[in-house]
């Protein structure tokens, strides 16, 4: 073979290993911004409106981490509230009086 075949197979083997380089490190950046993005597949409003009440994820008012029902105890007291209130859809902020309501009997 003749340097200058030498010379444009190694060239194309470089620029092989720079795409194989690059479509590695895409892939890792996908996998890290999908496990970012796990943790915000609640109803997004909600999660970061109830962390000034103490929620770190969705197990706050569900019963299950992904959301949806069945509730918990907190969740089932936003439902009876959203209706007491005549409410379209829950509202976290309504969380401040859930301490209060909790000793009571509604």
């Amino acid at each position: 073979m003749s340097a200058g075949l030498i010379s444009q197979i190694r060239q194309i083997s470089e620029e092989k290993v720079k795409r194989i380089k690059v479509l590695i490190a895409l892939i890792i950046l996908a996998g890290a911004g999908i496990a970012m993005v796990n943790d915000s597949l609640a109803y997004p409003p909600f999660l970061p409106k109830s962390k000034k009440f103490g929620a770190r994820d969705c197990t706050f008012c569900h019963v299950n981490a992904e959301g949806g029902e069945p509730y918990n105890e907190r969740g089932q007291w936003l439902i009876k509230e959203k209706d007491r209130r005549k409410a379209d859809a829950v509202d976290p902020e309504w969380l401040v009086d859930y301490k209060k309501a909790k000793g009571k009997k509604r």
